[in-house]
């Protein structure tokens, strides 16, 4: 497989989701985040809608300051191009929003706001725009708000230059993360214990040690970082043994126990699979490395 095709299979937007989650984790009573939210019955549809479910909530971070009670936010993996055409598609999901909704005028213009986060800064949008007379001012580090172009507030967020602290799981699903960005957010993970948060955690780090292998096999020989991985995946550990348990009970518990010893390694192995190549991938579910990561982890 080549380094084009492994890109292609990171789920970057379920990885988006749970970075967009403990972003905004502060706020999860106050705000609600619908998925792929359909703008009509034909299949077009929006990455995020963040809706503040109460006006009084202010979110006091770089992302979510521009926010009203509507915001549209479009998100492009690494891949994905941002030219003048997609800013216009992404003010074109606002509008639809508010055309589309259930009845006049439901939702006021003056409550909407657009945000399109992407990793690289898209210089030649911003040369474009310039040169047409708009005004790109970056009200923060990553932030960027495009003024005149609509009455909207409208944002481009450049992940990668972000450096509030608030929005680590977002910077660390970048290829190239740095380590003391990853560092960091592994060390916040100790602190979520709402299973929301853990879930989205999970997600950000399988999309983070996916776009970053070496680092991530570096972080797992390190005690306190493999420690701080063991705890924001106990919960998927004891489902997975659970499981297995189960199996074992209605199939003969030597054999639910191989199962459930498959299954959790099959689970540590989709972090920390970096720098083996493929023989010894195909090696990794040996009952050898099973009980080298249950070492490493203390699993008993």
């Amino acid at each position: 497989m080549n380094g084009n095709d492994e890109k292609r299979q990171i789920d970057w937007h379920s990885g988006f989701a749970g970075g967009l989650g403990l972003s905004l984790r502060e706020y999860r009573d106050a705000i609600e985040i619908r998925r792929e939210y359909p703008l009509s019955k034909e299949p077009l549809k929006v990455d995020f809608i963040v809706v503040k479910k109460r006006a009084d909530v202010r979110i006091e971070n770089d992302l979510g300051r521009m926010f009203r009670t509507h915001n549209i936010l479009e998100f492009k993996s690494p891949d994905d191009g941002l030219s003048i055409d997609v800013l216009w598609k992404c003010i074109g999901y606002a509008g639809l929003y508010k055309g589309l909704s259930d009845r006049v005028d439901m939702i006021p213009a003056s409550e909407l706001t657009v945000t399109i986060l992407r990793y690289r800064k898209p210089e030649k949008l911003f040369s474009h725009l310039e040169g047409g007379g708009f005004r790109v001012d970056e009200t923060a580090d990553g932030i960027y708000r495009i003024r005149d172009v609509v009455s909207l507030p409208l944002q481009v967020v450049v992940i990668r230059e972000l450096s509030d602290a608030d929005l680590l799981a977002l910077k660390i699903m970048s290829e190239n993360a740095a380590e003391e960005d990853v560092r960091r957010f592994l060390l916040r993970t100790r602190e979520y214990h709402v299973p929301g948060d853990r879930h989205d955690a999970d997600a950000v780090l399988q999309v983070s040690s996916s776009a970053n292998k070496e680092l991530y096999s570096k972080l797992r020989r390190e005690r306190i970082m493999c420690q701080a991985l063991r705890e924001i995946l106990s919960e998927e550990i004891a489902e997975e043994r659970a499981e297995g348990r189960a199996e074992g009970r209605a199939e003969g518990r030597a054999e639910g126990r191989s199962e459930g010893e498959e299954l959790l390694a099959a689970l540590m192995q989709r972090l920390f699979s970096a720098g083996r190549n493929e023989d010894a991938a195909r090696a990794a579910s040996d009952t050898e490395y099973r009980k080298t990561l249950y070492r490493e982890f203390n699993i008993a």
